[in-house]
């Protein structure tokens, strides 16, 4: 695949550097210009003013003087004035008797007496000339020296620093802006480390860095969206399990129930025999039913959360004796008035036998067992369903309830497009199921 080109911004980073680094250095040559012309005026205006010059070349010349004292130096052993040229700042040291020169550091002596004429000049009126006693004779030395250069370099060395300086703080300067943008966004990093990952972090500008800001947010987003994602899936695995849990204890309760009846040979024919085993052999297909939705919905596999239209009396009739005959072996009293109508409703066969199993299992909590369970048939613009109410036990209210039974109830008749609603006092408990109409 192709990767696509990507543009430089016209004022990205990269761009911005340049520009302030151009402009920086252009203001800081001509600031090194203005200061070297102004340390070289200023040195030239001091030098020519404090006689300056006048007394270093007095100094060199009493250096001079005391050197040949020292060494006993005659006009015939000139040469020695050599070393100490080497230890002074002197650019050329010349010796002349009257008008002629009998020494010089810098030319050869036989050049200098074949052009003798260019230094018939009045010595002692130049102002770098010095009187010195020679053993056998006194002459004028002429001295130059470089003691002013190295203040001329000290001048340009100054300028030169400043200029960096200068050129440093300009750019450092320009971009201050963006130095604080990058220190801020460092800061809010820090904040989303910490995990919270609802904090956006601040825009601003349109570069590079603005380009990261966004996308700092645009993954915070994402990661949020993320967790927040697994936290509803592992909300809706765990309640599923809670609710399959609490399903599955329902039939295997009803089956004990059946097993201690069989057990203790409390029926008086075969045929109630054979009818406890074909209702622990329904509760054991209820309980592989919902086993085989849980399995299905591991595999994503939802299949059974599929509804069909079904007569309401083919779909509950058998449910709601099976409730009437569970309410009775289990010492309650019910009464039921199911006035079947011809009307088609919404149903799904699996979830119908759990919601009416967690009613039971509501019921034999809560419900008194002196008082008569009544259960009514009902019918609705556009639904058609039971009420179910029964009498409250005086330690109901003391009784912790997690909740779970009427919660499951509530999911499984959204799934079938039906309503659930609950009322509860201190004395009664009423649940009322509509099934929309096909």
């Amino acid at each position: 695949m192709k990767r696509e080109k990507k543009f430089t911004k016209p004022y990205g980073l990269k761009a911005r550097f340049l520009i302030f680094m151009a402009i920086s250095a252009l203001i800081c040559i001509a600031a090194f210009y203005v200061l070297f012309n102004v340390f070289d005026l200023a040195l030239d205006s001091y030098f020519s003013h404090s006689k300056f010059r006048e007394k270093h070349i007095d100094l060199q010349g009493e250096s001079l003087q005391a050197y040949i004292d020292e060494n006993d130096i005659s006009s015939k052993d000139l040469s020695k004035l050599k070393n100490w040229e080497l230890k002074q700042p002197v650019i050329m040291l010349e010796l002349y008797s009257e008008s002629e020169c009998i020494y010089s550091s810098f030319y050869d002596m036989y050049s200098i007496r074949n052009n003798q004429i260019e230094y018939a000049v009045l010595i002692e009126e130049m102002e770098n000339s010095v009187d010195i006693q020679l053993k056998d004779e006194k002459v004028w030395a002429l001295i130059y020296s470089d003691f002013t250069y190295k203040y001329y370099v000290m001048g340009t060395n100054l300028a030169l620093i400043i200029a960096i300086v200068l050129f440093i703080i300009m750019f450092t300067l320009s971009n201050r802006k963006l130095i604080r943008y990058v220190q801020r966004l460092n800061e809010e990093v820090q904040i989303l480390e910490g995990g919270n990952l609802e904090y956006q972090v601040t825009v601003e500008g349109n570069d590079e860095v603005t380009d990261l800001a966004r996308s700092m947010n645009r993954m915070s987003n994402s990661l949020q969206h993320q967790i927040e994602a697994e936290q509803q899936i592992y909300k809706a695995n765990r309640k599923l399990i809670t609710e399959m849990s609490h399903d599955l204890r329902t039939p295997l309760t009803g089956i004990m129930l059946y097993m201690e009846i069989l057990r203790s040979h409390r029926y008086e024919t075969d045929e109630e025999l054979h009818e406890y085993l074909d209702k622990i052999s329904a509760k054991l297909n209820q309980m592989k039913d919902i086993s085989d939705h849980l399995f299905e919905y591991t595999l994503k596999k939802p299949s059974e959360s599929l509804v069909e239209s079904i007569n309401v009396k083919d779909a509950f009739e058998t449910i709601m004796k099976n409730l009437v005959e569970e309410l009775r072996i289990r010492g309650y009293k019910s009464v039921a008035e199911l006035p079947w109508t011809d009307c088609e409703v919404k149903v799904n066969s699996i979830y119908s036998h759990r919601v009416f199993n967690n009613v039971l299992s509501n019921i034999s909590k809560y419900a008194n067992p002196d008082e008569e369970i009544r259960i009514d048939y009902m019918e609705t613009d556009g639904y058609c369903g039971f009420s179910i109410m029964n009498a409250c036990k005086a330690e109901c209210g003391l009784m912790e309830s997690t909740g779970i039974g009427i919660s499951s109830i509530k999911t499984m008749m959204e799934e079938m497009e039906g309503v659930c609603t609950v009322e509860h006092a201190e004395t009664f408990f009423e649940i009322t199921l509509l099934f929309k109409k096909a």
